[in-house]
């Protein structure tokens, strides 16, 4: 792993809380992603913007939506479990990406 890398895993696990049972979810494992964290929306949204302005990048194409669909059964559902609607699975692959560009990149992954 490179440095953009572990600074932004070190970012994401500032931010991440525990499970459950009293555990973190490890972030630097393969087929990891955001929404597999145990935080709120707000946690999220949180995270992302603290994301956007630690490494300079524009937020112009991001839509919080694609990643972290709301809904109204949602409330019902504990932090970090997605089944209430579809959504594009938020990797650190991205995250270094859009590092690297300084700008949400406008095409899908």
């Amino acid at each position: 792993m490179n440095d953009l890398s572990q600074a932004i895993i070190a970012l994401i696990e500032y931010h991440n809380q525990p499970t459950l049972p009293g555990w973190f979810r490890k972030v630097d494992r393969a087929g990891f992603h955001l929404q597999q964290l145990p935080l709120s929306e707000v946690e999220f949204a949180i995270l992302m913007s603290d994301f956007f302005s630690t490494f300079g990048v524009s937020a112009e194409h991001y839509d919080e939506n694609r990643y972290f669909p709301s809904s109204h059964t949602r409330r019902f559902i504990p932090a970090g479990w997605f089944n209430a609607g579809a959504y594009c699975p938020l990797t650190l692959d991205m995250l270094c990406e859009a590092a690297r560009l300084g700008c949400w990149p406008q095409e899908d992954h």
